[in-house]
C-alpha cells in the first residue's frame, strides 16, 4: 500500500511518501496554494505514486475542543473526500511534529529555510505519516 502524508496548512501543503512495504516515510515538495492548485498537485502525485491512502495531520487540541486550525482541517479531509473517492483518509495527530520538523532540520542555513519555506511542512509530513506507520 502506498501513503501520501499532508501537512495541512493555509499557506503550505507539506507532503511525504511512504509504501508499507518499506516503512518508511520520505519528505516531498511542499505544495505552495498561492503558486499552484493543490488538488490539481495530489491529482498528479495520486497517479504517479499509485496512492492508495491519505495520512492527514490533524491537529488535536488536549481538551478536546474543535475550533481554529482542526476544523479547517477536518473540511479539508471532506474536500479530500468528495476529489479522491478511490482513496482511504487516514488522520493522525499532528503534535509537535513541526517542533520535530524544525530541529530535523536545523542543519540547514536560515537563508536555504527562507528560499525553500516547505522544507519544514514536508518534514512534519513525513514525521505525521512515520508516525501512523509505526503505529504511535
Amino acid at each position: 500500500m502506498n501513503y501520501l502524508g499532508i501537512d495541512y496548512g493555509e499557506r503550505r501543503v507539506g507532503l511525504a511518501v511512504a509504501s508499507s512495504e518499506f516503512g518508511i516515510a520520505f519528505a516531498r515538495r511542499a505544495i505552495d496554494q498561492k503558486a499552484e492548485n493543490l488538488m490539481e498537485r495530489l491529482t498528479g502525485l495520486v497517479k504517479t505514486e499509485r496512492i492508495d491512502a491519505f495520512v492527514v495531520g490533524i491537529p488535536n487540541r488536549p481538551d478536546g475542543r474543535k475550533d481554529g486550525k482542526n476544523v479547517v482541517v477536518e473540511q479539508f479531509v471532506r474536500e479530500l473526500e468528495t476529489a479522491f473517492p478511490a482513496v482511504k483518509i487516514f488522520t493522525q495527530d499532528e503534535a509537535y511534529s513541526s517542533v520535530q520538523a524544525q530541529e530535523k532540520t536545523a542543519y540547514l542555513s536560515k537563508k536555504r529555510k527562507m528560499k525553500e519555506k516547505g522544507i519544514i511542512d514536508s518534514e512534519a509530513a513525513a514525521i505525521i505519516l512515520q508516525r501512523f506507520l509505526d503505529g504511535e
